[in-house]
């Protein structure tokens, strides 16, 4: 399964710290540019989102994670395309999930701060 990991469920796992690559063991994990573009713009400002923003870019950099890259400069938009192409999209954007869900593509997010959760439509 290839699975990308949206800015929301990066900061989200942060938070809570849900480990969220045991549970992603044995499965290729991206993350698109324009979700690392996202968490350097919340990791410049301050609040909690912002450290938060400044791990979920160590844990990319220190896992190594494949970064791809989209011609469609609107987040959510290249994520419904590539969910389109096979990739399972790991959010806890509600709306996205469910538009996601609506196109008949796979979608992960975290349920109850520690358990990964797959929703098929």
């Amino acid at each position: 399964m290839r699975v990308i990991l949206d800015t929301n469920f990066l900061m989200a796992a942060t938070q809570f710290k849900t480990n969220i690559f045991s549970g992603l063991r044995g499965h290729k994990v991206f993350v698109s540019r324009n979700i690392i573009r996202e968490l350097n713009e919340l990791s410049s400002k301050k609040g909690k989102n912002a450290k938060a923003a400044k791990i979920a870019l160590q844990l990319i950099k220190r896992k190594g994670l494949k970064v791809l890259i989209s011609k469609e400069r609107n987040t959510d938009k290249s994520l419904i395309q590539y969910s389109k192409r096979g990739y399972v999209i790991a959010t806890q954007d509600r709306a996205l999930r469910d538009k996601i869900k609506k196109s008949g593509a796979k979608v992960i997010y975290i349920r109850q701060k520690k358990y990964l959760e797959l929703e098929v439509l």
